[in-house]
């Protein structure tokens, strides 16, 4: 049986062979609503905070909400290869709007590992490496590379207001040894952008230059100020 297809026959069993998204009955994403997400453009979103250039495919909303709750609170690695492809288009507007020589590296936003265990896979790292295999295959000198990780102490952000996140994450998140490197960091959502800031103050601490940030989906600001999108 082909990877694909035991997937997709995981995810039957996980959702009752209805759509993620619309919930109608069939795959665990219908045709319908895939090339509903895979047309979003990606665009660029302005977290308000200074944080590096950020690229998304659309809101935290209607269909690519459904499809990434599904994907983690539902252990729905079926999911993983279309939430790879959405992201791999905002890391190519990432690419596009900002580089111009030389090798780059994708840097997922770490998980935690009650996190990783509880889903049962790494989703950032999984879409990063498919991200990464995808775009190296058009001819960009490509890689995912885990340079971050969590620090002691740090919480989930689930549930945190504007302030907490950004206190949560001041230094709760840290950069691996590497060799300095250009880098575009990889997430799902972004909120307030409190952990893509924190990443970026820990690689550019190290010496890494960051070209931008590229995710599936970003949430309106939790203090009710709109996103500033172009």
């Amino acid at each position: 049986m082909k990877w694909s297809a035991l997937l997709d026959a995981m995810a039957d069993l996980a959702w009752g062979g209805c759509c993620a998204a619309c919930g109608q009955p069939g795959p665990v994403c219908c045709r319908t609503c895939a090339d509903s997400v895979r047309g979003l453009v990606p665009r660029r979103v302005d977290a308000g905070n200074g944080v590096t250039p950020i690229w998304a495919r659309g809101d935290y909303t209607d269909e690519l909400r459904a499809l990434i709750l599904a994907c983690k609170e539902r252990q729905g690695l079926g999911l993983v290869p279309l939430l790879g492809d959405l992201v791999e288009g905002s890391v190519a507007a990432v690419v596009h709007d900002r580089w111009r020589r030389g090798p780059v590296m994708l840097v997922p936003i770490p998980s935690s590992r009650a996190t990783v265990a509880a889903r049962g896979f790494d989703l950032t790292w999984l879409l990063a490496r498919r991200a990464a295999s995808r775009l190296g295959r058009l001819g960009l000198d490509i890689q995912a590379r885990r340079d971050l990780t969590l620090a002691s102490g740090s919480r989930d952000q689930v549930g945190l207001g504007v302030e907490d996140r950004a206190s949560n994450r001041r230094g709760g998140i840290e950069a691996l040894p590497s060799q300095p490197a250009q880098i575009v960091l990889l997430d799902d959502i972004v909120t307030t952008g409190a952990t893509l800031a924190a990443a970026v103050d820990a690689l550019e601490s190290v010496g890494h230059r960051l070209l931008g940030a590229g995710v599936i989906a970003a949430t309106p600001r939790l203090d009710g100020r709109p996103r500033a999108v172009r």
